[in-house]
């Protein structure tokens, strides 16, 4: 699978932006502003890929995919030492809140989705905004 490195200059990378944008403020409308790692409002809320967005690129925009999550509290902790305890207790929370077998049917998804062609990503972003209005 080739992996696309993303430039914000390029358009590709523009409609990146605005994509991530719309899915977050989507999100925290849906589920409100909270880590749902923790349950609790946390200063920096983000979006946590839980199949990561390199490795996944077809998942990127996925909701089952997606957790909002406290940057330092959850999401830092997963990517830079998954030993350490926060990591520990994201990695369950998500168990709790997905099921076991997450990582699997996450796949099965993928496997469904369409390759993120430039057309493609107009398309997403026009059904995005028309969801946000």
């Amino acid at each position: 699978m080739k992996k696309f490195k993303i430039f914000k200059s390029t358009m590709r990378g523009k409609i990146f932006k605005k994509l991530d944008s719309l899915m977050f403020q989507s999100l925290t409308k849906e589920r409100g502003h909270i880590c749902e790692i923790h349950k609790r409002k946390c200063p920096q809320i983000g979006q946590m890929h839980i199949l990561s967005k390199r490795a996944h690129p077809r998942l990127r925009y996925c909701r089952e995919n997606i957790l909002l999550a406290g940057w330092f509290c959850s999401h830092y902790w997963t990517h830079q030492d998954t030993t350490d305890e926060r990591a520990i207790y994201a990695f369950e929370r998500i168990k709790q809140l997905l099921g076991d077998n997450y990582r699997e049917r996450l796949l099965i998804i993928e496997m469904g989705q369409p390759k993120q062609t430039i057309t493609y990503l107009k398309g997403l972003l026009i059904d995005f905004r028309k969801e946000s209005t």
